[in-house]
């Protein structure tokens, strides 16, 4: 007989989930979510909410697989797969977490100055990766668990205050929010919307941490843990939209009325506060440090999870691999941040281009490992999964041809 859920048994299940919430919405969501609000008032939430629904799906067979396979996706990929195609994809999050790494220290130290407006975006990056770093080494899950969860809650209370402050028409909200339409016609920039949102990593990521968090369950616990996690993953989800759309809808309703641009998230918070008052710039900033510093710890915590798994070595955090690779995370986007002053801009567009094209190969990897009865059991897709897989497929595949044609062509071609 299975187990009767309670309120206790589903709020343990938010951590696993709440660290990819956290993951998801770094500086460049914000400022993306700041940007689509500024030039196009509301009607980007449709893409926000259909960005969240594909994060859920995207992610959702790492429960089957961490809890009722006890394995994580890339060890499948491996496994399953191929160990050059785990090698592959892993090279890629590698990538994309250096690139984003420099961005998210370049956000969390813009949001630090404006606080401490004489001291310098390397002080922070420096000081904030020594703390992600110190708790990462801790080797405790139950401390990243809790400390994204923090982060969380500060993002909702910085981003929907200030959105709730704002004085949003609710109907004009709706109507244009939900109009599905191309904000702008611009294909391209609403795109880069669904990309900040669903990464190649989500699921190799989320996998990963449910693994850590739970190890191996006994069989008669993993269909309750599946299905608390699976609430948990789609609360989180939620929360996600929540604090997307509340930039988007605080950017909407001050700054597009006036045509008032803005083409970071620091620049959002200025244009606040002759708008809204100080306290309105100081909400944002605290809610653009929590953005940046959650996604900070997540990129560093992830690749000791990750590179064992895809190279097939050992999983021993003292390992020199393991060592090394967290230090190399810790150190080149300071390095970089050190050199450019600023976020890299070029670096991340090549590591946005590697991830849309990635994305697809990640579900279709996915799709295949849940479909095999051998490795799934009775956890492998049913109809209805193999469905929506199909439909998220082709969105991705679209994701990474639009991300060909108008991101790596036109470098390729740059250099001719």
């Amino acid at each position: 007989m299975e187990k009767k859920l309670t309120f206790k048994d589903y709020l343990k299940s938010l951590g696993p989930g709440a660290i990819m919430a956290a993951a998801i919405i770094g500086p460049g969501t914000v400022t993306t979510a700041s940007t689509q609000g500024a030039n196009y008032g509301y009607a980007s939430l449709w893409l926000i909410l259909l960005a969240c629904i594909i994060a859920y799906f995207f992610q959702e067979p790492g429960t089957r697989v961490a809890i009722g396979c006890k394995q994580d996706v890339m060890t499948g990929v491996r496994t399953h797969v191929g160990k050059g195609w785990a090698i592959f994809l892993y090279i890629v999050v590698l990538v994309g977490s250096i690139a984003f790494q420099a961005g998210n220290l370049s956000g969390v130290s813009m949001a630090m100055t404006y606080f401490f407006p004489q001291t310098s975006n390397l002080f922070w990056a420096v000081i904030v990766s020594v703390v992600a770093l110190v708790i990462i080494l801790l080797k405790r899950y139950g401390i990243i668990e809790q400390v994204n969860q923090i982060l969380i809650i500060l993002m909702v209370l910085a981003f929907v205050i200030t959105a709730f402050t704002s004085r949003v028409n609710v109907g004009t909200m709706l109507s244009e929010g939900f109009s599905f339409k191309i904000p702008g016609g611009n294909a391209v920039l609403a795109l880069s919307l669904l990309a900040t949102t669903v990464t190649p990593n989500l699921v190799l990521g989320y996998s990963a941490f449910l693994k850590k968090k739970y190890g191996d369950v006994s069989p008669e616990d993993e269909s309750t843990l599946i299905k608390t996690n699976r609430f948990g993953l789609g609360f989180n989800m939620i929360v996600t939209f929540l604090i997307t759309g509340a930039i988007v809808i605080c950017s909407a309703a001050l700054l597009h009325p006036q045509g008032i641009k803005v083409s970071s998230a620091s620049e959002m918070a200025a244009q606040l506060v002759p708008l809204l008052g100080r306290f309105a710039g100081v909400f944002f900033s605290l809610g653009l440090f929590a953005a940046g510093f959650s996604s900070v710890i997540y990129q560093i915590s992830l690749h000791n999870m990750l590179l064992p798994k895809a190279f097939d070595v050992s999983e021993d955090p003292k390992a020199a691999h393991n060592m090394g690779i967290n230090f190399a995370v810790f150190a080149i986007p300071v390095l970089i941040v050190a050199l450019s002053g600023s976020s890299p801009t070029e670096l991340i567009i090549l590591a946005q281009a590697l991830n849309g094209i990635a994305l697809p190969l990640v579900f279709i990897f996915c799709w295949i490992l849940c479909n095999k009865k051998d490795f799934m059991g009775t956890y492998a897709n049913n109809t209805v999964q193999n469905v929506v897989f199909c439909i998220i497929t082709v969105l991705t595949i679209f994701f990474a041809g639009n991300t060909f044609v108008n991101s790596v062509i036109p470098k390729i071609a740059a250099m001719f």
